[in-house]
Parts: C-alpha cells; structure tokens; sequence
C-alpha cells in the first residue's frame, strides 16, 4: 500500500513540476516571438525610411545638378 501511495504522489509530483516548467518555457518563447516580430518590423521600417531619405538626396542632386547647368 505504501508503494502505491510513492508512486502516486511521484507521478503527481512530476506531473506538476512538467507543468510548470512548460508554463516558463512557454512565456519564454512568447517574448521572444513578440521580440523577433518587433525587431523585424523596425528593421522594415528602418529600411524603408533609409530609402526614402536616398530618394530625397538623389533628387536633390538631380536638380542641383540641373540648376547648374541651366
């Protein structure tokens, strides 16, 4: 009988330290997803805004350059 009662409050005991344990491993792949999606949008974001910007200064030297010349 004592047995079963070990077995039992061991499988339980395991039981509940998995659950845990996944619950953290969990939360932590969570945060990194929400990080990476994140970082990856101001990546995009930053990109874009680099680009813009070299589209003003070529153009800006485009009609400078017109000017010059007429």
């Amino acid at each position: 009988m004592n047995i079963t009662y070990y077995l039992v409050g061991l499988l339980t005991g395991v039981s509940v330290a998995t659950f845990f344990v996944g619950k953290e491993l969990y939360k932590y792949y969570m945060r990194y997803m929400v990080q990476r999606k994140q970082l990856e949008r101001i990546l995009k974001l930053n990109d874009k805004i680099k680009k813009s910007k070299n589209l003003k200064k070529d153009n800006t030297v485009i009609v400078n350059n017109v000017d010059l010349v007429n």
